[in-house]
């Protein structure tokens, strides 16, 4: 018997329904919390509900459908569960209206809170329009900074691995004679999973990235060739060597979208940096208390003419952990 986390709680079995409605309410809280909304909607909009006057339109329906977990999505696939979402909505208004007629909103703490949220939205706000008007990338840029920066996308010796963990040795040696008598390493993925085995794709792995059991074994084997069990201190693998590739210079095809957040990432920064910049030229600011007479700070920040320094090859990682 699992014992309850409260035992001395009235509800003595949660009631499934009840849990959803309590979800959706919460997730429906969130993003009205520092919204306050009257009687809104222009004539035009569709109109689902009015709750003491103050309208909930299929718009204002759709905008908090997609903040919605991904896991809470299906309940919007049927009537019901669209009926259940309004009603979330409806309770969300209701105890809304009750907080403003309490004066909820003006308690010192509350408008402190609420004026952070404002700032943070504005902020974010501001700084998604700033990227979204960065510059665009071209082919010819992103191929211009791979040939100038070669350095930064060479690979050590890598091998392309797909693997099998499982927490019993047996089982591991069980499923290595199945591949041994020639069944596919897919139907032996499926079959783990359904166990509640781990089965992955590793992707390229690098020599030094893994395990040491584990990379001894996975470098040693030959391409299309499938080994083991390898044990380490996660488990018992089964290893599917699919390709193995000398140190060398990775393909474009394989770094474009990378070298494309790089140079969207340095343009979005420069952008930035060039707004702050206008704007203090263009201001007036002046310091106060104990900061008063203090002289203005050294710019620290890496320079904005390169995308940011790459980072350092990553240590040890567990050999289960994908690429």
């Amino acid at each position: 018997m699992i014992p309850l986390r409260h035992s001395g709680s009235i509800f003595r079995k949660e009631n499934p329904r009840m849990r959803m409605r309590t979800r959706l309410l919460a997730v429906s809280l969130v993003p009205f919390l520092f919204a306050c909304g009257g009687p809104g909607g222009s004539p035009r909009e569709k109109v689902l509900a009015e709750v003491n006057g103050a309208q909930i339109t299929e718009a204002d329906f759709e905008r908090e459908a997609e903040t919605l977990p991904p896991y809470m999505r299906p309940i919007l696939e049927t009537s019901n569960g669209k009926r259940q979402f309004l009603e979330s909505l409806i309770t969300r208004d209701l105890l809304l209206q009750e907080a403003l007629r309490r004066g909820v909103d003006r308690r010192p703490e509350v408008r402190g809170r609420l004026g952070q949220a404002r700032r943070s939205i504005l902020l974010e706000a501001l700084l998604r329009e700033v990227a979204e008007k960065a510059p665009g990338l071209s082919e010819e840029a992103m191929r211009k900074h791979y040939e100038e920066n070669r350095e930064n996308y060479e690979a050590g010796e890598r091998a392309r691995i797909r693997q099998i963990l499982f927490r019993d040795r047996a089982l591991a040696e069980d499923a290595a004679r199945k591949a041994k008598a020639g069944e596919s390493f897919e139907q032996l993925m499926r079959a783990a999973e359904a166990a509640g085995e781990k089965a992955s794709d590793l992707g390229f792995v690098e020599r030094g990235e893994t395990d040491k059991e584990f990379e001894a074994a996975a470098f040693a084997a030959p391409a299309n060739s499938v080994i083991g069990p390898v044990r380490t201190v996660y488990g018992f693998h089964l290893l599917q060597v699919l390709q193995k590739e000398p140190a060398g210079l990775k393909p474009f095809e394989e770094v474009r979208e990378e070298i494309a957040g790089e140079l969207r990432e340095s343009a979005q920064r420069e952008a930035f940096e060039r707004l702050v910049g206008g704007l203090r030229k263009s201001s007036r600011v002046t310091l106060l208390g104990p900061f008063a007479g203090m002289p203005p700070l050294q710019d620290e920040s890496p320079g904005t003419g390169a995308p940011a320094a790459r980072d350092a090859k990553p240590g040890q990682s567990p050999p289960g952990k994908g690429r």
